[in-house]
């Protein structure tokens, strides 16, 4: 093999590794899940891929979204939730459902009923109101029994936001699952 073809084949290594840390930098990240906060839509043990660059550009989340995250002073841990509210948005949470609201007089959107009983956050007459910050958002897990989010751990920080999960991979079963 002649030196200028080593060199192209270099290139071509030096340039394919290139592309791949910058991906894992920038662009996608994955992540495995351990917990079934998020059953049955993400199982323990799938892999998650996260697009990191989802929202940059002053892009936002969108309700419904499955966002990974972690809560201020637990920066460590990485959890997978889904958006349920939105900045400047009021959630109410009653021992029966919580309720996503634009404001005081509309009647909002029920996003789980047979509610969370027994929680920490809740004022003495079972019932909680959080008023969601500009960059703030409220998100459940799933799973909402046996999830601890927002309900307990309060609104997430736009920043603190790592991504939208893009895509599953369920080994159990060898198949991808969309978001």
């Amino acid at each position: 093999m002649n030196s200028g073809r080593k060199k192209q084949i270099a290139i071509l290594i030096f340039t394919v590794i290139l592309f791949g840390v910058l991906l894992r930098v920038f662009i996608l990240d994955t992540f495995i899940v351990q917990g079934d906060s998020m059953a049955p839509s993400i199982l323990p043990g799938d892999y998650v891929f996260v697009n990191k660059s989802a929202y940059a550009f002053n892009r936002s989340p969108s309700r419904r979204d499955v966002v990974v995250t972690n809560f201020r002073g637990q920066e460590d841990i990485s959890i997978i939730k889904r958006v349920v509210g939105l900045p400047r948005e009021r959630v109410e949470i009653t021992p029966s459902e919580i309720r996503i609201k634009k404001d005081r007089d509309d009647e909002g959107i029920v996003v789980m009923e047979d509610g969370y009983i027994n929680l920490p956050n809740f004022a003495t007459n079972g019932t909680s109101t959080i008023m969601l910050d500009p960059y703030e958002y409220f998100i459940l897990g799933d799973n909402r029994y046996v999830s601890t989010d927002s309900r307990v751990l309060g609104p997430v920080d736009k920043y603190a936001l790592m991504g939208k999960v893009v895509l599953v991979l369920r080994l159990k079963e060898f198949k991808f699952v969309k978001f």
